[in-house]
């Protein structure tokens, strides 16, 4: 597990992570689009949002410390950035220094989601969580194990990932998912032919229900990744 404190001062102020760049390095190989939101071209559209605050430091403060969470389970060492979009993302660029690979968090996706959410930012968590596991994928070989033509297998890989973390987060109070279920429901697709494919509703939330078994039943993250593989490449 990544030593969050110690390796980025996660906790020396409301924001430390939201640190800015110098600038963006665009992924020079093809099968390394970004994940979820974002495309290259969506990034550097995007590129003058990014910022280092929400503007509310209760937000930020609460951001901070589920994001604490989530890495002393998913073993990765992120940088993070809000950008001014309805959409989250995961890159492998690492924008901050000292960092490896970026999470842009969207602040109309997750502020329209703390106002839906009636489980105190759940659904919140979750696409924290759904991203962060897009970090992990880059940097092991469960990127490549899948990838193809769309997004698909990689996306409900990283909802698995986030039902994992989800248990860790909510223990056996699993009516608490409801939040983050809608959003996965209304973020699921029968477009089999577009890149971003997430899967549908109801792959999407086997996916994450599968992940939140696995935790309650004791795996370990690294077992969670590898059963997950085999798990979505059958839904």
């Amino acid at each position: 597990m990544c030593g969050v404190c110690s390796r980025r001062s996660l906790v020396t102020g409301a924001v430390a992570t939201f640190i800015f760049g110098t600038g963006i390095c665009n992924a020079a190989d093809e099968d390394r689009r970004i994940l979820c939101g974002f495309n290259d071209e969506g990034l550097r559209t995007y590129r003058n949002s990014m910022t280092s605050t929400s503007g509310d430091p209760r937000f930020d403060n609460a951001v901070i410390a589920e994001l604490k969470r989530i890495l002393n389970v998913i073993p990765i060492d992120p940088g993070f950035k809000y950008v001014r979009a309805n959409n989250a993302a995961a890159t492998p660029e690492s924008i901050v220094g000292g960092t490896k690979g970026t999470v842009l968090i969207g602040l109309e996706f997750v502020s329209e989601l703390v106002k839906q959410d009636d489980d105190g930012g759940v659904a919140v968590a979750g696409v924290l969580a759904h991203e962060c596991a897009h970090i992990f994928q880059y940097f092991s070989p469960y990127y490549d194990l899948l990838r193809g033509p769309t997004h698909r297998l990689l996306e409900l890989h990283a909802d698995l990932l986030a039902g994992y973390y989800m248990a860790k987060k909510l223990g056996s109070a699993g009516r608490k998912l409801n939040g983050l279920q809608r959003t996965l429901i209304q973020n699921g697709t029968y477009n089999n032919s577009d890149l971003r494919n997430h899967g549908t509703p109801g792959q999407r939330n086997a996916a994450l229900d599968k992940g939140y078994m696995l935790s309650l039943g004791g795996a370990t993250f690294e077992d969670a990744a590898r059963e997950g593989k085999d798990y979505v490449q059958n839904l």
